[in-house]
């Protein structure tokens, strides 16, 4: 016979399993690559509840068949209704999660730029890069980033994305257009901040990295790529090669591949990029100059 003692170490035991499984309760599924935390799925549709009837009737049927694009709206909705600590964390369920949702993203970059503008750009580049292999990219969001890299002083990264912004269009014309002819705008501006230095001067390595974003009509070429390939390899090798007259030997072949380029180009190479070139010339006549002198 079980004792009253019993009894109530068992009903003990039984509360405190209820209350283990209360703290474990599953995430719910909208669909196979989004997972929402109970309580802030239950926010988000009795939200949509208070909405105009159709309104909010439709979006909780949207929910109902996996439409995340429903609690992304939800999400919106509620970040106008000042509960924006809810609508974030709705888009970070929908940005952080498999389906890498787009939009949210976009939101999120929005959200934190005025109090961390590196969680912000992190958020416009992965918006920036749509949402699997075929999605096109967010205009706005590589827009937003380039802005951003701007900011942060990384001149290379913000032109290579504000061209990017402003050159989507020839391979995803439905969705790039409407920013077009500002982001070409923003990128002369650049263009021109660079070469007149009202930005950071750039290195070699910084005018290594931007040469190839230096050009809106996707120039250089194959032909001339090559060129522009080898000298890059030859000034790798250079810096990888402890060997002095080697070291001297591969910046003669950099040289050499870009003075050709220089010449053959002359025509084809936008301002920026003869801006640029000149730079990488010049850093190498140091170079040689320098390490001859050390020769010696």
């Amino acid at each position: 016979m079980i004792s009253i003692k019993w009894y109530v170490v068992y009903y003990l035991l039984g509360l405190a399993t209820l209350a283990v499984l209360a703290d474990q309760v599953p995430p719910i599924s909208i669909t196979e690559k989004t997972q929402i935390d109970p309580e802030l799925y239950n926010k988000a549709v009795n939200h949509a509840r208070s909405l105009p009837s159709s309104e909010g009737q439709l979006l909780i049927q949207q929910l109902m068949e996996g439409n995340i694009d429903a609690l992304y709206t939800i999400a919106q909705s509620l970040n106008q209704h000042d509960d924006r600590l809810t609508s974030v964390k709705l888009w970070h369920a929908l940005a952080d999660g498999s389906a890498s949702h787009v939009l949210s993203a976009a939101a999120l970059g929005f959200s934190y730029y005025e109090v961390d503008k590196e969680q912000a750009l992190k958020y416009f580049v992965q918006a920036s890069e749509g949402n699997g292999e075929d999605s096109a990219p967010h205009q706005s969001s590589l827009f937003n980033a380039g802005r951003l890299f701007l900011e942060l002083n990384d001149p290379s990264s913000a032109l290579a994305y504000i061209r990017s912004c402003a050159t989507c269009w020839k391979e995803y014309p439905k969705f790039c257009g409407g920013l077009t002819h500002t982001c070409k705008e923003a990128y002369t501006t650049l263009s021109n901040q660079i070469q007149s230095e009202t930005t950071s001067p750039p290195g070699i390595q910084d005018a290594a990295d931007m040469f190839l974003y230096s050009s809106l009509d996707d120039f250089p070429s194959t032909k001339e790529f090559k060129l522009y390939d080898k000298g890059m390899q030859h000034l790798q090798n250079y810096a990888e090669e402890e060997d002095k007259k080697k070291g001297i030997s591969h910046l003669l072949k950099a040289q050499k591949e870009l003075t050709q380029l220089q010449g053959k180009a002359k025509d084809k190479l936008s301002e920026l990029q003869h801006y640029l070139l000149g730079i990488i010339l010049t850093r190498i006549e140091v170079l040689l100059n320098t390490d001859a002198h050390d020769e010696l």
